[in-house]
């Protein structure tokens, strides 16, 4: 009975597979690995209608991918997922998808055996713990306290931990005491496929500072090409029009030609010229 009941649900889920796989073009896999099954709950909370999310094994989903037969390559990107992963299924880009990811990503309590994402810093201040055994806990992670009021105080703001770096048990539960949650938990995807192409976590991983970098050196040397190259626009007409005016003023002081712009700084230059002069030859100016 239970046997004929566990293929009915199998047979019911590579269904359900069939179905998504056939009205999503994007499909992704994402790392489940440090991932809480409450996290999961308020992922697909927030992504409600615009992600559906679905945990089967792969054996199963390639039965899927089978049944389905015109998708170019899915076979291919379903057999290198590797480890315990969560299928999403969208018509969002996998970029946007990232990104939503990324914005939906929590901070929570570190646990012993977390590497830090980033440095962490243990504020000054009032810790509300009154004195004790903690202390010694304190002085292991070198943070400098103070007693006052019948509380520890922290006396500066301490790096307890760098990027990289490996967070002890002892490390972990000291920064729970303190309400501090250094670490950031949400769903990072391993790969996507979309339209026959296959994107792994390397493509899919995205810096926006850098883009940002980027996309500014780009418009920086669009608008100095467009000034240099005097191709007027919104932007660039009074780069152009400045640019004009201060070669213009260049050319007519070099020229000596008088106008009521070019009059100062033609007899500045003038008398710069005569000091210049006056001082070779070891005169006054007069």
């Amino acid at each position: 009975m239970r046997g004929g009941m566990f293929q009915k649900q199998k047979a019911e889920l590579v269904e359900k597979l069939v179905g998504l796989m056939g009205k999503y073009p994007v499909l992704a896999a994402a790392d489940l690995n440090k991932v809480r099954s409450s996290q999961i709950h308020e992922m697909r909370r927030k992504l409600r209608g615009r992600v559906e999310m679905l945990v089967a094994k792969k054996t199963l989903t390639c039965k899927a991918a089978e049944r389905i037969g015109e998708r170019k390559g899915l076979l291919d990107f379903l057999g290198q997922i590797k480890g315990p992963c969560i299928l999403l299924f969208t018509d969002m880009d996998p970029f946007q998808l990232v990104l939503t990811l990324n914005k939906s990503k929590v901070k929570v309590e570190a646990k012993g055996g977390d590497v830090a994402t980033e440095d962490i810093v243990v504020p000054a201040g009032n810790t509300g713990l009154p004195p004790g055994p903690v202390i010694s806990e304190f002085g292991e992670a070198k943070i400098p306290t103070r007693i006052e009021g019948g509380s520890i105080w922290i006396a500066s703001d301490t790096v307890v931990a760098r990027k990289g770096e490996v967070i002890s048990s002892k490390l972990a539960s000291l920064l729970t005491r303190l309400g501090i949650k250094p670490m950031e938990a949400g769903l990072s995807l391993l790969a996507a496929y979309d339209r026959g192409l296959f994107l792994d976590k390397v493509a899919l991983t995205i810096d926006l500072e850098a883009v940002a970098k980027t996309l500014r050196e780009a418009a920086s040397q669009a608008v100095s090409l467009s000034v240099n190259a005097a191709i007027p626009t919104e932007e660039t007409t009074p780069l152009i029009l400045a640019k004009a005016f201060r070669e213009a003023l260049s050319l007519a002081v070099s020229s000596s030609y008088l106008t009521p712009e070019t009059a100062p700084l033609i007899l500045g230059k003038a008398q710069a010229q005569a000091q210049a002069l006056a001082s070779k030859l070891g005169v006054e100016p007069i």
